[in-house]
């Protein structure tokens, strides 16, 4: 078998794991904008609800209901920095799943380079077996012409 073709199917499965690496890159850079989507929501609720304790305080409001908007505020507190951690993760996770995807498509590329240098050099011997055929064909047809 020609080495060409002994590459193909290591080829084809280069490629895939490449193909699979892309996908999983893909989906990590959407769950990182996603977790970011919900971070930017909890401190822009955290900021709506600053607003509103800002102004009830200056209409003046009981004790109770200011440990209610302090422990509300702390546990949104709270929450924003869980999502950040989250974001975070998904982040470095994302950092992850490119740094394999770039491994992946080195090496696919370097792969179909090989095939593509073996099948040049298939080709050019060939050529040349070819070309040596039609030299010998030639040279013996001029041997054999009958003498006149």
């Amino acid at each position: 078998m020609v080495p060409s073709k002994r590459f193909k199917p290591v080829l084809r499965i280069a490629e895939s794991r490449e193909r699979t690496a892309a996908h999983r890159f893909g989906d990590s850079q959407r769950k990182v904008q996603e977790q970011e989507a919900k971070l930017d929501e909890l401190r822009r609720y955290h900021q709506e609800y600053l607003d509103r304790f800002n102004a009830a305080s200056r209409n003046g409001m009981s004790a109770a209901q200011l440990r209610e908007y302090q422990a509300f505020l702390a546990k949104l507190d709270q929450a924003i920095q869980e999502q950040e951690n989250i974001v975070h993760a998904s982040d470095a996770d994302c950092t992850v799943s490119k740094k394999e995807w770039q491994n992946k498509h080195i090496r696919s590329k370097v792969l179909d380079n090989v095939m593509s240098r073996c099948e040049m050099e298939e080709r050019r011997h060939k050529d040349k077996l070819e070309q040596k055929e039609v030299d010998e064909r030639s040279q013996s047809s001029v041997f054999r012409r009958p003498s006149r």
